[in-house]
């Protein structure tokens, strides 16, 4: 029987046929895993080879550096399509400007990528990083990435190349102050906050920005400590030390990863399969792209691997190194290394497949304007809300090292002169309190230590004022003479030293940690007056104190704490907010021990505490073994007290979750935030394990008096590592868990992993 509709076949046919074409093309696997997969292709599909190339090509604006001059015509290459990205460092009308080279006057008008680092702050300048990682407090630098973000959005800057997530155990290395310190736990907690920060849960809201983090891979572990130095790691040493933080940032979802400019085992970064294709790609997959460091591509022939440009770019290309930034090796070669075979035209195209996906997920080819403002940048830059965030995020970094006789915090009327002595008191220079990685910074913003002790002391208060010396490099010892008779005639001392912003950061590695110049001298001299010195130390790094320990009363690390630092400093010597920081980064007694860190190996003669002063064991001859303050140290204007730890359970499975309890407790008289640490240590494994690692924090607020129960938990995979095969596992046997306040002062509990096979 046929139907009415004119066809062959029955209407029963017709609707069956009908249902199964509706399902398949419902609920068949999409061909496309990315959202805007389609609309790349459709631009990919109508690039020329010179132009696909040009998207991988990133430029700096017009401006130069010391070592790499920028020899193009601009404009033109924008107009040629032949420039993905650019790092401008230019005002808002000539972001617009070359974004309307690229949108309307180029051939297919794909838009830019502005991208800048932004590492601590854009306008609102935060605490460096380490000193964020002082504060332990995750929700908090969350929060300021949040507020860079916004900023420099408003801005007209899409991408940012941070968070730097390089673990370092060498504070002569400059950049550990844009890092977060030693640990790779801390560091990958602190990583996926970063990222999340920055990217927000939408890229396509126009607060948000792109993220970087960088430098993949060991740039923190250069030899010697000196800037660009070679790294030779143990596969096992990068994986469990220097990876950790990478990882976690692709899983928290970054968009980007910057090579580093260093070797690892003798294979430049930029060009290392390892590090490009087996664990970037294959074992984390990782979909973002991959950005060169600043001609770090070029920089692989005097690194000895390749002869010429046309070398280096095919070396970098087909080991996974996606963009190139500033070098221009890639717009010079790609061309031709496609035309004679030696590199495919389908491996260009997944290159700028990456990076178009994110012109798409910023809504740049929607809108290509849509971050220029100026009604927005005005209304956005250093809101009320953002200052605070700031000055908050900059005494919870502040760590107390000392603190005889409860110097601090200075009572109401207790004093009637104060001097503020040192070359960081109340200079104005650029990035002395800032610190470096703050190219957006104005130094007008800045409140200096004076300011916020004028602020905050009652007007019955003298505070009398004096540099001393300055902040690097010798001076006259009229200087000194001078702050000498200003400590003489005041009842307490405040002693303002340290490093400025130049002193650390990129290209700012130092053979010799200890206060630079004749600080110590000055030191010495007012403390020669017998008056009480609370010494600020404003510092990117730790440094060496030993020699100038028992000549103060009382240290608080400040860190180098952003624009808002004198007011902080305010809050917390002053005792309207106590200091909660814990050291990310272990002070040495002496920089000889470099590297010294709370995670080592033991070794096969284990000196047995201190007072161990048998021949043949391992130790130092002429200083101690022990740090001066160790990792996760920290005191607060109140005392803390724990619980002997007890557990959920002594034996563990490999699907049970342990739970580690334990009672904080405030013995002291003002309220106080104390971070709860939680480390490992297994105790029989294939290979040697670390004495300590860090597995847990938690931060603590407590009144006088007040109790809280802290449960930490912990699973099977809290316990794996990479064995003597290399397989990242984990082993049963005995385990000891550590819970205190830093990573000395612990309290012991063990517990068993039986062996389920």
């Amino acid at each position: 029987m046929y139907g009415k509709i004119g066809t062959k076949y029955p209407i029963w046919i017709m609707l069956i046929g009908a249902i199964l074409l509706f399902t398949y093309y419902t609920f068949r696997p999409n061909q496309y895993t990315h959202p805007y997969e389609a609309q790349v292709d459709s631009v990919l599909s109508q690039m020329t080879l010179v132009e696909k190339i040009g998207q991988l090509n990133h430029l700096k604006g017009n401006y130069s550096t010391d070592i790499y001059e920028q020899d193009t015509d601009l404009e033109e290459e924008i107009q040629q399509g032949r420039v993905g990205a650019l790092t401008p460092f230019v005002d808002l009308d000539q972001l617009i400007a070359w974004q309307k080279l690229a949108v309307e006057e180029s051939r297919l008008g794909i838009p830019l990528l502005y991208a800048a680092d932004v590492v601590h702050g854009y306008r609102t300048i935060f605490p460096v990083p380490l000193a964020q990682a002082a504060s332990w407090d995750l929700k908090a630098i969350e929060q300021a990435d949040r507020i860079a973000a916004t900023e420099m959005s408003a801005a007209g800057l899409h991408w940012t190349f941070a968070p730097m997530v390089d673990i370092s155990r060498d504070p002569r290395w400059g950049r550990v102050m844009e890092g977060a310190g030693e640990d790779p736990y801390l560091g990958s907690c602190i990583a996926e906050a970063r990222v999340r920060g920055f990217q927000g849960d939408d890229l396509l809201q126009s607060n948000t920005v792109i993220a970087c983090a960088k430098h993949f891979a060991a740039y923190g572990a250069p030899e010697g400590g000196m800037e660009y130095n070679t790294v030779d790691v143990s596969e096992r040493r990068l994986r469990e030390l220097h990876l950790p933080p990478f990882r976690a940032s692709v899983d928290a979802g970054v968009a980007t990863l910057m090579n580093s400019f260093n070797v690892v085992a003798g294979v430049p970064a930029s060009s290392n399969d390892l590090l490009l294709k087996q664990i970037l790609r294959k074992e984390w997959e990782f979909t973002g792209f991959t950005v060169s460091d600043a001609n770090s591509l070029h920089e692989v022939i005097p690194h000895g691997v390749a002869a010429n440009r046309k070398e280096a770019a095919y070396q970098c290309f087909t080991a996974g190194s996606d963009t190139d930034l500033w070098g221009q090796v890639y717009v010079e070669s790609l061309e031709e290394l496609v035309k004679e075979g030696a590199i495919s035209e389908v491996d260009i195209d997944r290159s700028v497949r990456r990076i178009l996906r994110y012109k798409f997920e910023l809504g740049l080819f929607d809108d290509p304007y849509r971050y220029f403002d100026t009604v927005r940048l005005q209304q956005t830059l250093r809101r009320p809300e953002h200052l605070e965030a700031a000055r908050s995020l900059a005494r919870k970094s502040f760590v107390l090292l000392k603190n005889d006789n409860q110097l601090l915090p200075f009572q109401p009327a207790q004093y009637e002169r104060i001097a503020l002595i040192g070359p960081l008191g109340n200079s104005r220079e650029y990035k002395d309190l800032i610190g470096n990685w703050s190219g957006f910074a104005n130094p007008d913003d800045l409140t200096t230590v004076y300011q916020g002790l004028k602020e905050a002391l009652d007007t019955t208060v003298k505070l009398d004022t004096a540099s001393g010396c300055r902040a690097f490099g010798n001076c006259p010892e009229a200087m000194i003479e001078q702050a000498r008779r200003v400590a003489e005639r005041s009842d307490v001392v405040v002693l303002a030293v340290g490093e400025n912003g130049y002193n650390t950061g990129e290209c700012a590695s130092r053979a010799d940690i200890s206060l630079p110049g004749n600080q110590e001298e000055l030191i010495k001299v007012v403390a020669a007056t017998g008056k009480p010195i609370v010494l600020l130390l404003f510092t990117g790094r730790p440094l060496e104190l030993t020699d100038i320990l028992n000549d103060v009363s009382a240290i608080m690390v400040c860190w180098q704490p952003g624009t808002e630092a004198g007011l902080a400093v305010a809050d917390v010597l002053l005792g309207d907010h106590a200091p909660q920081g814990k050291l990310p980064m272990t002070f040495p007694y002496h920089q000889g021990q470099i590297p010294i860190y709370y995670s080592h190996l033991n070794t096969g003669r284990p000196r047995q505490g201190p007072e161990d002063t048998r021949w043949g064991v391992s130790k130092w001859s002429d200083v101690p073994n022990e740090p001066l303050f160790p990792f996760g140290y920290g005191l607060s204007y109140t005392t803390f007290s724990y619980s002997p730890p007890t557990l959920s359970q002594t034996q563990l499975s490999a699907d049970d979750t342990l739970k580690i309890y334990t009672t904080v407790t405030n013995t002291g008289q003002t309220d106080g935030t104390e971070v709860a640490q939680l480390y490992i240590r297994d105790q029989i494994a294939t290979v040697s394990r670390p004495v300590k690692e860090l597995r847990g924090f938690q931060l603590v607020t407590l009144a006088p008096g007040a109790s809280q129960s802290v449960t930490f938990q912990m699973t099977v995979e809290d316990l794996k590592y990479w064995t003597r095969e290399m397989q990242y596992a984990v082993e049963p046997g005995n385990f000891s868990i550590f819970v205190g306040g830093n990573s000395q002062d612990t309290q012991t509990v063990s517990f068993s992993l039986m062996d389920d096979q």
